[in-house]
């Protein structure tokens, strides 16, 4: 048969949003382009990570719709997420798998399925939900394992400061700096803290959102693979953020603020994070309102 290309175009992510561990997340306007290729010839094996989980992404999909993939695959990352930053560069790599297969195989799954199975890969659904469908977004896993999800109401002009340390936080390391148990006193309160957060959002109380992200389940815990990371958050506050949070498992810290300041916001935080010793750089974006979707497909 004739190679088919398909390109697929997905957005970078924060997920947790404070204290919304594993079920709260949105997508970012920063998008990654993925050409995936299908063929019959046989491809060479890859060194590249990225490329590596959009394949894993590819072949776990024709598993899960029963069907042989093409014999041959290739995957082209063009993407400037960073991995280890809590950008959600894992969740755009198998999006873009799950999305170039079900468009090769002509809408085999539905988004439930696509989510599923980008979710599964992931871990929990945080960064894979609003990867697939933009916005804010709550997922959860339910009793059969299936993942279930919610829109949610989003300030329109709200803008997002985004400081990227060069110091990587892998997401393993990161989980191995959590308990493997919580004190109800905690648990209670980031169960508020989560819904304030939502509720907020919607009703665009955005005053809220400092106590809303005031988590107690996994920054404090990270802290310490990122020291400046309280300063960070105070310094996004100081110079007017609405709230900030560690991005995803870090190293990576968003910042939600009014547009007119963003800014401003943005080159506090990597002034602090410079003041302590870590390099990086520091860049404004939007909440994306537009998921993955499939920018082009041809013959090759």
């Amino acid at each position: 048969m004739e190679s088919t290309a398909i390109t697929v175009r997905v957005p970078a992510t924060s997920a947790n949003l404070g204290a919304g561990f594993d079920c709260l997340g949105l997508a970012l306007d920063m998008f990654a382009s993925i050409t995936v290729t299908f063929g019959d010839a046989e491809e060479p094996p890859t060194d590249d990570v990225g490329e590596k989980m959009v394949l894993t992404a590819i072949r776990q999909t024709y598993q899960h719709i029963g069907r042989a993939a093409p014999n041959g695959v290739r995957a082209r990352y063009h993407v400037s997420i960073p991995l280890g930053r809590g950008l959600g560069a894992s969740a755009v790599a198998r999006v873009a798998g799950v999305v170039a297969v079900n468009e090769f195989e002509r809408g085999a799954m539905d988004e439930g399925q696509m989510l599923d199975i980008a979710s599964e890969l992931e871990g929990h659904g945080d960064n894979a939900c609003p990867a697939l469908f933009g916005g804010m977004q709550v997922c959860v896993q339910a009793a059969d394992g299936h993942y279930l999800r919610a829109d949610c109401k989003y300030p329109q002009d709200a803008a997002m400061a985004i400081l990227i340390p060069d110091h990587s936080m892998p997401t393993k390391e990161a989980r191995k700096a959590l308990p493997e148990q919580y004190s109800k006193a905690d648990t209670v309160h980031n169960t508020g803290r989560a819904a304030l957060f939502v509720a907020a959002m919607a009703s665009g109380r955005m005053e809220l959102l400092a106590e809303a992200t005031d988590d107690r389940i996994h920054q404090r815990q990270r802290a310490g693979l990122f020291p400046p990371l309280f300063d960070v958050f105070a310094a996004a506050r100081g110079a007017g953020a609405h709230a900030a949070w560690l991005s995803g498992a870090g190293s990576s810290v968003a910042a939600i603020c009014p547009e007119g300041q963003s800014r401003e916001i943005a080159a506090a935080m990597l002034a602090t994070a410079e003041a302590q010793g870590y390099s990086g750089r520091s860049l404004v974006t939007r909440i994306a309102r537009e998921g993955a979707t499939v920018s082009k497909v041809e013959l090759v």
